[in-house]
């Protein structure tokens, strides 16, 4: 244990980046500004140009709600699911489910309909661990392997429909559409270098904002603004607006030096803050030690429901772990208060213009863009 009571296993390991990669940091670093995406310089005279309609068409947003269940979505964390019974109830636009750990503790996610009449079996997640599933209506009981108890009325379908669910850094995503967890695959590989799957919860904040959720994901893929808007918190500890992007497929990752990136010889997680974007909902920020999760669930071409949560290695018991932790999720939460608290605006001032033009210091913006195009073809 260390002064704070928490895990020296759990402390900085080696960067998963070549060499190339950490020399990119390092001269971005040293300029204090975001490398600039390549294709935008060469079309230096016809910047990037985006229509605002987008962001507050319910016709696109409509569109948009096809393609989410080719995604795979994030609704809760492995570790608020313990034991036998643990449950929680959760939706994601129409789509309402709930997840849960079965007889033998595997993992297991159901849509709330009964098959009898299509009753929502569970209204609220409860702290209690469920025994059987019963519906309210007319008692049709369901063991916790969705299997279908009650005989009285013989039916041709035996069980619940089930949904495939997946623990990825800790974070559970549901796959409506067989196939959508696989799009992932591209940045697991990397991610898996980290060890995050075993990390529980520490605390986890929803809040429902006037904006489109697109508004939320740009936010959080570019670092341009941090001098500007977070001078009073991050931007203490990193190098001005320095960071380089990539893209992983449609995904992306954005590695932010912290100011003592430049005075050592080998770089590790203390020395960067290290974003990845898991297209389309989520954003992943790991710390030296912990990491936070934003991810976003359209509500609305205007009204997005934003998941925040600080998860950490394990759950602290000392008082002198928890107050450390504390502090820790009180700087990422008013990080994130910062960020947020300009999409109401941003969403606002989108419906007084018919275009944008992000730059070309933000190509995580530029690249979430050709992804989008995609999304909407």
């Amino acid at each position: 244990m260390n002064q704070n009571g928490t895990k020296e296993s759990y402390r900085p390991k080696e960067l998963p980046y070549s060499r190339e990669v950490l020399k990119r940091i390092l001269k971005q670093s040293e300029i204090g500004f975001p490398e600039i995406e390549k294709t935008a310089t060469e079309n230096a005279k016809t910047p990037a140009r985006f229509s605002t309609h987008p962001y507050h068409s319910e016709n696109v947003f409509l569109s948009e709600k096809e393609e989410f269940a080719t995604y795979p979505v994030p609704f809760g964390f492995n570790g608020q699911l313990s034991e036998s019974g643990d449950h929680l109830v959760c939706e994601f636009g129409d789509r309402q489910f709930f997840v849960l750990k079965d007889r033998e503790e595997t993992l297991r996610a159901y849509y709330n309909s009964c098959i009898h009449r299509g009753t929502r079996l569970l209204s609220e997640t409860k702290s209690k661990p469920l025994k059987k599933i019963v519906c309210p209506y007319h008692s049709w009981t369901y063991d916790l392997d969705g299997q279908l108890l009650t005989a009285d009325c013989p039916v041709k379908e035996t069980a619940l429909k089930e949904i495939s669910v997946k623990n990825i850094a800790g974070t559970l995503f549901a796959e409506f559409q067989e196939g959508a967890l696989n799009r992932l695959n591209p940045v697991l590989e990397e991610l898996q270098n980290f060890e995050l799957d075993s990390y529980v919860p520490f605390i986890v904040e929803k809040s429902v904002g006037d904006y489109n959720w697109k508004v939320g994901i740009e936010i959080f893929i570019e670092s341009y603004h941090i001098s500007t808007v977070h001078k009073n918190s991050v931007a203490r500890v990193i190098a001005k607006n320095a960071s380089i992007f990539d893209p992983i497929a449609e995904h992306g990752r954005i590695l932010i030096p912290n100011r003592s990136f430049q005075h050592v010889p080998i770089p590790t997680r203390k020395d960067l803050i290290i974003s990845y974007f898991l297209f389309p909902f989520t954003i992943l920020v790991l710390f030296r030690d912990h990491f936070g999760i934003v991810f976003f669930h359209p509500i609305s071409a205007e009204k997005t429901l934003c998941t925040k949560a600080i998860l950490i290695p394990e759950k602290p018991k000392a008082p002198r772990a928890i107050r450390f932790w504390e502090n820790n999720a009180a700087f990422f939460l008013k990080t994130i208060s910062e960020d947020l608290s300009l999409a109401p605006e941003i969403q606002r001032g989108l419906k007084q213009r018919e275009y944008i033009y992000p730059s070309a210091f933000e190509p995580g913006i530029l690249h979430f863009h050709t992804s989008l195009n995609r999304l909407w073809q």
